[in-house]
C-alpha cells in the first residue's frame, strides 16, 4: 500500500478490513471522525488500518448496482489527523478507491466505481484520481481503475 507518513517521508504498512454491522454501529460518536458512521451500518465499510496498531486512518462506505454494473461509493473520509494540509499520512482515500475498483472488477464490473462528490471536491476527484462526470455521478473504470489500483495498492 502506498501510505506514506508526511514528516518523515516513510512508508507506513496497512492493511484493508470489512467492518461487521455492529462495529459500524460503534463508531457512532468517534471523535476522530466527522461524519456519523453508523448511519452506514447497512452498508458495506471498509476501514484503513495501520498494521502496527490497527488505528483507523479511514473509512468508506460501498453499495452495489448490480443492474448497472457498478460499485458506488456512498460515502469515504479520512481520520481527522490525517486530513487537510496537516495531515499525518498522505495515500488513504487513494488507497481506499484503489481497493474498491479492486472488488469491482472482482465483481466482473470492470472496475466502474461512481461516487457522488460535493461541489467542493469535484476538482479533487478528477485531478487526483482521474475521476470523469458521467450525468450526475464522478466514475472510473477499466485503464483509470487499473492506474488507482497500481499506485495505491500495488507500489507500496
Amino acid at each position: 500500500m502506498n501510505l506514506i507518513e508526511v514528516k518523515s517521508g516513510e512508508k507506513v504498512a496497512g492493511k484493508i478490513k470489512k467492518l461487521t454491522e455492529k462495529q459500524v454501529v460503534k463508531l457512532k460518536g468517534n471523535r476522530k471522525f466527522q461524519f456519523d458512521w453508523s448511519k452506514e451500518s447497512k452498508n458495506e465499510v471498509y476501514a484503513l488500518l495501520k498494521k502496527d496498531n490497527n488505528e483507523i486512518l479511514g473509512l468508506c462506505s460501498i453499495i452495489y448496482v448490480p443492474e448497472e454494473l457498478r460499485i458506488h461509493l456512498n460515502l469515504i473520509e479520512s481520520s481527522i489527523p490525517n486530513q487537510g494540509k496537516k495531515k499525518l499520512i498522505a495515500g488513504i482515500p487513494g488507497c481506499l478507491i484503489g481497493y474498491i475498483c479492486e472488488i469491482s472488477f472482482k465483481q466482473g464490473y470492470d472496475g466502474f466505481v461512481s461516487l457522488l462528490s460535493k461541489t467542493r471536491l469535484v476538482d479533487y476527484y478528477h485531478n487526483k484520481f482521474g475521476f470523469l462526470h458521467m450525468g450526475n455521478y464522478m466514475v472510473v473504470f477499466l485503464d483509470l481503475s487499473q492506474a488507482i489500483i497500481t499506485k495505491y495498492l500495488k507500489n507500496g
